[in-house]
């Protein structure tokens, strides 16, 4: 099938399904720190995934590509901090 080959189909595929776990948890355990930390984490991977697919940021030079993950690290981290706190 045509529709598996392309890898940012398949990217996609697999956001539109984070996107899918994220309202569920919400939906279901909302109130719950874990919720609020798993949705956070989701959210950080769909982020590296856009990044990475459709941004292309891999593709970019060293400094650039360490920026931005760290860039997505910090506000990970900050995230999850503020939540734990």
């Amino acid at each position: 099938m045509a529709l598996f080959r392309d890898n940012k189909n398949l990217v996609a595929m697999g956001l539109l399904l984070a996107t899918i776990v994220s309202w569920f948890t919400f939906e279901e355990f909302h109130g719950y720190v874990i919720a609020s930390v798993v949705i956070i984490l989701i959210s950080t991977v769909k982020v590296k995934a856009v990044m990475s697919s459709f941004m292309e940021i891999e593709a970019m030079p060293g400094p650039w590509k360490y920026m931005m993950n760290g860039w997505l690290a910090v506000v990970c981290l900050s995230m999850l901090i503020a939540e734990l706190m």
